[in-house]
């Protein structure tokens, strides 16, 4: 049996989130809300996808996040490493 960790759990979320809508922006606000997670802890995790390489970062009005590659290109163990 594998346990994750809280974080590990809500970025794997997180990313089958986006991944359900791979072209879209997406703001932290809106995916807190889609997913029922607590808002600052998916701001942090959207910060540390995104410098792992896992998610886009769109800065300005229609900012937001977007998944960076094909769903297909990533696994659980790269979101599990990006958050740990």
């Amino acid at each position: 049996m594998i346990k994750l960790s809280r974080m590990a759990d809500y970025g794997v979320i997180l990313m089958v989130q986006l991944a359900r809508m791979p072209e879209q922006v997406t703001t932290a606000a809106d995916l807190a809300e889609a997913t029922a997670l607590p808002a600052p802890s998916v701001s942090k995790l959207l910060k540390q996808l995104s410098r792992s390489g896992l998610l886009d970062s769109h800065r300005g009005t229609k900012g937001g996040y977007a998944i960076a590659r094909p769903s297909t290109e990533i696994t659980v163990a790269d979101v599990v490493s990006a958050v740990e």
